[in-house]
């Protein structure tokens, strides 16, 4: 209607929200956290691009402290996420209810997973008065996160939160229609410099070159499953890496996409754990306690459940196995390894340039998605074939 030269009026029947203090017991906000803060909270509807590491339980913790006493939502894309907020802020005082497959708990600040959004319909699709969603590049597309984007017409409050906020010209216009402008104050690189991060050092190995002819006819999926899953030579480098790390502070992470991939690295890494989706939350965390307590180096091999929504701090070196190209996927899997601990002043991190139909162009996808941070990138190889790659 600006456009068009036409005068409106906008009528706002919401409830007008009166904010409370934000600070959180034992918890110094960093300067960065308190700008984020107070601009979201000016704004009402925005999305928070806040890196791993950088803090967001904390934001969100301060945001929902600040509204004490409304009735709201806070959604996750995963259980594991969920779980893990609602033990900070019960932790910290702030009471709140669940909603997720294994259980239900509803109170006026409930925590709940979209894929149980029908057991918080009565009670809070009218009467919520914010709404938050925690990973909102999560819900970004498919008909139910949009549908849940624009309900709860009381919730006069709106906030996504990510590390990776999408980029795709699409995603970025819906969020945008719903939630508002995009807020940013620092990035990755400025929390390693300010020694909130620990800094990493990435190296990409580069495979021998696989017989054109022989993959030509194949799919995408057809390539995957030989050149990657069942791959003798890169499987044999991503067992020969944790062979090699010797330091008995050493935690190694090693990402696969599917579950037959993790199987055949278990096999071939000694003493090695596994974590699978279908692993219970209880399950997850004595496994993931065995890994972190046990001496010398230690390898853990998980699927999609790490990309986000685990938290180890104690991470030293991750080995991407999985390839894939979305940088959203390569960003999150890096941010795992970034948090600070005294066991560790640098992380290291191991990925492959494939020479193969799509998956040459997927590791060219991450490489660039890594420099995109403005971390330094080695590349072991063949360096000339690389540069006319890069051209």
């Amino acid at each position: 209607m600006d456009y068009l030269g036409l005068k409106y009026s906008i009528l706002d029947k919401r409830t007008k929200v009166s904010y409370g203090s934000s600070s959180i017991e034992n918890i110094e906000l960093r300067d960065y956290q308190e700008s984020l803060i107070k601009q979201a909270l000016d704004l009402k509807s925005c999305v928070i691009k806040a890196p791993t590491g950088s803090g967001k339980t904390i934001i969100l913790a301060s945001i929902l402290n600040s509204l004490k006493g409304y009735t709201g939502l806070v959604f996750f894309n995963k259980k594991q996420l969920l779980h893990q907020t609602y033990k900070f802020l019960t932790e910290h005082g702030i009471e709140c209810g669940v909603a997720f497959g294994e259980g239900v708990d509803i109170k006026p600040l409930t925590l709940c997973t979209i894929q149980s959004i029908d057991k918080v319909i009565d009670s809070h699709l009218k009467s919520s008065e914010f709404i938050v969603f925690d990973e909102i590049h999560e819900f970004s597309k498919g008909k139910v996160a949009s549908k849940v984007l624009k309900s709860f017409p009381n919730a006069c409050i709106r906030i996504g939160m990510s590390a990776t906020p999408p980029t795709d010209k699409f995603s970025k216009l819906s969020l945008g229609s719903f939630l508002g402008k995009q807020i940013e104050y620092v990035t990755a690189e400025d929390l390693v410099a300010e020694g909130y991060l620990t800094p990493p050092s990435i190296e990409i190995i580069e495979l021998p070159d696989e017989d054109p002819i022989e993959y030509s006819k194949l799919s995408y999926p057809e390539i995957y499953q030989a050149y990657i899953i069942n791959n003798n030579t890169r499987n044999d480098f991503v067992t020969k890496i944790c062979k090699n790390i010797t330091s008995k502070h050493a935690k190694i992470l090693v990402l696969t996409k599917n579950l037959e991939h993790a199987k055949t690295l278990q096999s071939m890494i000694p003493n090695s754990y596994k974590l699978e989706g279908k692993d219970g939350l209880l399950e997850r965390e004595e496994i993931l306690e065995k890994f972190v307590k046990e001496e010398g180096p230690s390898v853990i091999i998980g699927t999609i459940i790490f990309q986000t929504g685990i938290d180890i701090p104690e991470l030293t070196h991750l080995i991407n196995a999985r390839g894939l190209k979305s940088e959203i996927a390569t960003i999150q899997a890096l941010g795992r390894t970034l948090r600070k601990h005294q066991n560790k002043n640098k992380v290291y991190i191991y990925d492959f340039l494939d020479n193969v139909s799509y998956l040459d162009n997927h590791s060219l996808s991450r490489i660039k998605a890594y420099k995109s941070l403005n971390f330094d990138v080695t590349i072991h190889g063949n360096k000339k074939r690389q540069r006319r790659k890069d051209k």
